[in-house]
């Protein structure tokens, strides 16, 4: 598949919200088959940008380099000001935090390694939008399927896990991939020979690993995205 239109596609979808052709069709109004037209000739129709644009203010630019603002208009006017709207402040619009960035997010269970080997398990499950600041290098993004952090982490939360972060120390929160694919959030705490990895949920139960077994450990969490 040609790398331009799927980064593409993953950021119409990211911007609509959507993860199937029939979704994304209602949204673009028109056949679903268009949709495998355009993906069989690996070439986004000109027309759904400016749909785009019309129904949710989104920057044709962005949609097709990645550059720029997503969005050219909200609700309040024209991005960065159309007299109508208030405009963003200079020092805004060169930070870190106005700046998207498309990532990939991946599910808490992976593929089996067998060894479970950090990283290697890891199974793409999406993209999300995200503050360039929050996906910076070495963040690996999580879609989290359980309450065993919670209410740190709850189920249906993002989470941003720093793998340049994967020294273990004791009390803090990490991810772990456990051999069999599987994927855990738990507290980190020394005794003796092992870390005990213990759920904030007290209904899931604590499991060890060794000391030496620090290739298990993902990263340390980062930043939680979720629904109060």
């Amino acid at each position: 598949m040609d790398h331009i239109y799927k980064e593409t596609i993953e950021r119409i979808k990211a911007v609509t919200h959507t993860r199937t052709q029939t979704a994304l069709a209602e949204i673009l109004e028109i056949r679903q088959s268009s949709i495998s037209d355009a993906k069989r000739r690996q070439s986004v129709p000109g027309a759904w940008y400016m749909t785009l644009f019309e129904k949710l203010g989104v920057n044709p630019d962005w949609l097709k380099s990645g550059i720029g603002p997503v969005y050219l208009r909200t609700e309040a006017g024209y991005i960065p000001g159309d007299g109508d709207g208030t405009p963003l402040a200079p020092g805004l619009l060169g930070s870190p935090l106005s700046q998207p960035a498309l990532v990939t997010m991946y599910a808490m269970r992976g593929d089996d390694t067998g060894n479970g080997a950090a990283g290697a398990t890891l199974r793409p499950t999406g993209s999300i939008l995200l503050p360039r600041a929050y996906a910076r290098e070495g963040i690996v993004v999580l879609a989290v399927d359980n309450d065993a952090a919670a209410p740190t982490v709850r189920r249906g939360a993002y989470v941003g896990i720093d793998t340049h972060a994967d020294c273990p120390a004791s009390g803090g929160l990490f991810a772990i991939t456990l051999p069999h694919g599987e994927i855990v959030l738990r507290r980190l705490l020394w005794d003796e020979d092992y870390f005990r990895l213990c759920a904030e949920d007290p209904a899931y139960p604590d499991r060890r690993i060794r000391l030496v077994r620090t290739e298990w450990i993902l990263g340390r969490l980062a930043w939680v995205m979720q629904e109060m």
